[in-house]
């Protein structure tokens, strides 16, 4: 059985923040235009940050297809860049988000986000991206609900938020066998929900779907397996359920901001009120209560 409560409140603002069943904030990635007007200083990994004089957020980014670290040491590969930024005015205005804090990402892919002056009604997310547009990665990001800020000053620290990336090559990759389905958006440009469903053990769940409403036109991709070309379906027949062998992700193109609700007939999983923007991956989690 499913329901379709809200897990924050049920309005616009907080539908990029939303997490599925108890709470937990949505993953994502994607945007295609880059903030440039906001004052604030980029750090380096490693430098001597200062941790007193505003709210900091900490953990590890990982790479969505191996959920692996990302880390560059000793590869020669250059650090990706990681900022705290105010979704506020992307999803009131369609303007650019607001960058908070920024910094680059360490080699071990553990990140340090130091001295955000104050945290935004709805919430923060924390971005990866190259640093300079070379196009490797998806701009990423995690949305870390205003909740878990509550009673935070200056010298609070936010500890161990898992920020997930998506690379470019990933991203082509799903593209181009969702194209062969007949997939009629670009996901690089028209942005995407995208997520997996766990049962209460956190062990991926078959035999799911995801919907909302309004997505008549916006069909949900169930990955089925890991190998390029055949992730979805069977190379002719898109998958029309979640698989375990494929952890139980989905992927909605272009997805209009409605309420999504996932169900099996078994667990029972709280709908969410939630969507993509241009440019934009979405990425949530669905855990049976």
């Amino acid at each position: 059985m499913t329901t379709t409560t809200p897990i924050w409140i049920r309005i616009t603002l907080s539908s990029l923040l939303i997490g599925c069943g108890r709470n937990i904030p949505y993953e994502g990635g994607g945007s295609t235009e880059q903030e440039d007007t906001a004052p604030v200083v980029v750090e380096e990994c490693g430098s001597d940050l200062d941790l007193k004089s505003g709210i900091n957020i900490t953990g590890t980014a990982i790479d969505l297809a191996t959920g692996a670290p990302l880390a560059v040491a000793d590869t020669g590969d250059s650090p990706l860049c990681v900022a705290a930024i105010d979704p506020t005015p992307a999803v009131t205005s369609g303007e650019a988000p607001t960058t908070l804090a920024a910094s680059t990402l360490c080699d071990d892919g553990t990140y340090i986000l130091s001295g955000i002056a104050e945290i935004p009604p709805i919430g923060v997310m924390v971005q990866i991206d190259d640093c300079n547009d070379e196009g490797t990665v998806m701009r990423s990001v995690t949305g870390v609900g205003a909740d878990m800020f509550k009673g935070a000053a200056a010298g609070f620290t936010l500890e161990d938020i898992t920020a997930r990336s998506m690379s470019a090559t990933t991203r082509d990759e799903m593209n181009s066998e969702l194209t062969g389905y007949g997939m009629k958006f670009d996901l690089a440009t028209d942005g995407f929900l995208a997520g997996d469903s766990f049962d209460s053990a956190m062990a991926p769940v078959s035999g799911a779907t995801v919907t909302c409403g309004a997505c008549k036109n916006n069909p949900t991709y169930y990955q089925v397996g890991t190998t390029a070309g055949a992730m979805f379906g069977d190379g002719s027949t898109p998958a029309t359920t979640t698989n375990a062998d494929g952890g139980s992700f989905f992927i909605v193109p272009a997805a209009p901001i409605n309420t999504y609700t996932c169900d099996d007939g078994s667990h029972t999983w709280d709908g969410t009120l939630l969507g993509s923007l241009p440019g934009y991956g979405v990425f949530i989690r669905f855990i049976a209560q």
